[in-house]
C-alpha cells in the first residue's frame, strides 16, 4: 500500500508538473505573440507617417563634417548651374562643397580654399571687387582674425589679407550698400563696438565706425538687416548678451540707436534675430532667440510685431509657445508653402534639437515638428536651404556644433 501511494503520488506530481510546463509555454508564447504584433504595428505607424524631410546619408561626401559648422551659405560658385555650400568652421579650416550634379555635396576645400585654420563664426558674399563673381568675408571671434577670400574663379579663392583693416571679438558680418554708392560694405557685430566698413570700389574696405555708428558696448551675437521704419533704406537689429538693440538709418548708412523709442527694454541673452513679415501685413516683424549662457537671463523666445513704422509691441505670449531651453539657431522659413512664414529652430538641451513652428495664418505659432522632420539628436546653429538635388523642392543642409552636419532632402 506504501508503495502505491508513493507511485500514485509520483505520477501526479508529475502530471502536475506537465499541466504547469504546458500552461507556461502558452503564456509565453501568448506574451511572444502579442510583442510580435505591437513590434510590427510599431514599424508600419513608423513607415506609413513619412516625415516631410529625411536625411540623405549619401549625400556629403567628407569626413570632415564633424568639426563645428558655425555658419553656412548656398550659391552656385562653380557656374556649373547646381547650388554648392560654404561652411565657417571654429577652430577649423573653412569648407567649401561642391555639388557633384547628382545632389550630393564633395568637399573641395583643398583644390579651392586657403588652408587659414581660424576660429570662425559667420559669412557674408558679395561681389565686393566687381568682378563678376561671388567673395567671401569670415569673421572670428577668439582669435580675432578675420578673412577675406577673393573669387579667382570659377569657385577658387585666395587670401586677401590687407582688404580688412579691423579685428576685434567678431560674432556675425552682414554685407549691403549702405552708402548708395554701388559697392557692397560690412557691418561687423563684436564683443564691444561694433564696425561698419565702406567698400572703396576696389574691393578694399575703410574703417568709417566712427562717422557711421553709435557708441556700443554690447556684445553682439547676431545682426539683422531691413527696412524696419518703412523709409526705403536699410536699418538693422542688434541680438546682444543684455538689451537687443534698433539701429536706425537716417541717410546713407548714418544710424543712430533709436531702441528706447522702438523697442521693449528685455535683458536677455539672445543668440539670434530673424526679421520676416509674419503677419503678411506688409512690414517686418522680429524673432528672438534666446539662450541662459551660464545661468543669465530667460531663455524664452520672444516675438515683437511692427506697427508699420518701426515700433515694436511683444506678443510672446499669445504668439509663441513656452520654451525653457536655449535656442541657438533660427529661420524664417514657408515650409508648408501656405503663403506664411514659419519658424524652424535649433535648440540645445530639451531632447528634442530640432523644432519646426507653424503660422497658423494668425502670427501665431503651433508645434509640428514631428510632420516635418524625423527624430535627429543635433546641435544646429545654422540653416541653409536650396534646392540640391533640383528637384523642384527645398532641401535643408544643418551646419552642426559638436557633432556631424546633415542634408535634408524634401520629399514632397
Amino acid at each position: 500500500m506504501l508503495l502505491n501511494r508513493l507511485i500514485v503520488g509520483r505520477e501526479g506530481s508529475a502530471l502536475l508538473f506537465f499541466i504547469v510546463l504546458f500552461i507556461s509555454v502558452l503564456f509565453m508564447g501568448f506574451l511572444f505573440l502579442k510583442e510580435s504584433m505591437l513590434s510590427t504595428v510599431w514599424v508600419e505607424q513608423k513607415s506609413t507617417s513619412e516625415t516631410i524631410y529625411n536625411i540623405d546619408s549619401n549625400a556629403l561626401k567628407s569626413k570632415n563634417l564633424d568639426q563645428n559648422s558655425m555658419a553656412g551659405k548656398a550659391f552656385d560658385f562653380n557656374g556649373d548651374g547646381y547650388e554648392d555650400v560654404v561652411l565657417a568652421i571654429e577652430f577649423g579650416r573653412n569648407v567649401i562643397l561642391i555639388n557633384n550634379g547628382k545632389g550630393s555635396l564633395v568637399d573641395e576645400s583643398g583644390n579651392r580654399f586657403p588652408k587659414n585654420t581660424h576660429d570662425s563664426e559667420d559669412i557674408a558674399m558679395g561681389d565686393f571687387d566687381k568682378d563678376g563673381d561671388v567673395d567671401l568675408i569670415f569673421v572670428s571671434e577668439d582669435d580675432q582674425t578675420n578673412e577675406y577670400y577673393l573669387n579667382k574663379g570659377p569657385g577658387f579663392f585666395e587670401d586677401h589679407p590687407k582688404g580688412l583693416p579691423v579685428k576685434g571679438i567678431s560674432n556675425v558680418v552682414e554685407t549691403a550698400d549702405f552708402n548708395e554708392d554701388g559697392f557692397r560694405d560690412l557691418i561687423i557685430g563684436n564683443q564691444g563696438q561694433n564696425f561698419l566698413l565702406i567698400n572703396d570700389k576696389n574691393g578694399v574696405f575703410t574703417d568709417e565706425t566712427q562717422l557711421r555708428l553709435p557708441s556700443d558696448s554690447s556684445t553682439t551675437q547676431d545682426i539683422e538687416l531691413g527696412d524696419l521704419d518703412g523709409d526705403g533704406d536699410l536699418d538693422f537689429v542688434e541680438a546682444n548678451e543684455t538689451q537687443n538693440r534698433i539701429m536706425i538709418n537716417y541717410g546713407k548708412g548714418h544710424f543712430r540707436d533709436e531702441t528706447g523709442e522702438r523697442l521693449p527694454t528685455v535683458n536677455d541673452q539672445t543668440r539670434e534675430v530673424e526679421l520676416g513679415d509674419v503677419d503678411n501685413d506688409g512690414d517686418l516683424d522680429i524673432f528672438f532667440a534666446n539662450v541662459d549662457f551660464g545661468g543669465v537671463g530667460n531663455p524664452q523666445n520672444r516675438l515683437l510685431m511692427n506697427d508699420g513704422h518701426g515700433i515694436f509691441t511683444e506678443i510672446t505670449q499669445q504668439s509663441l509657445p513656452k520654451n525653457n531651453f536655449r535656442t541657438v539657431g533660427a529661420s524664417f522659413f514657408d515650409i508648408n508653402n501656405d503663403g506664411f512664414l514659419d519658424l524652424i529652430n535649433g535648440n540645445r538641451f530639451n531632447g528634442r534639437q530640432m523644432m519646426v513652428l507653424i503660422n497658423q495664418g494668425d502670427a501665431t505659432f503651433k508645434d509640428q515638428t514631428s510632420d516635418f522632420f524625423p527624430e535627429i539628436e543635433c546641435y544646429t546653429f545654422d540653416f541653409v536651404f536650396g534646392d540640391f538635388n533640383r528637384d523642384g523642392l527645398a532641401d535643408m543642409y544643418l551646419c552642426n556644433f559638436r557633432g556631424q552636419d546633415l542634408l535634408l532632402k524634401r520629399n514632397k
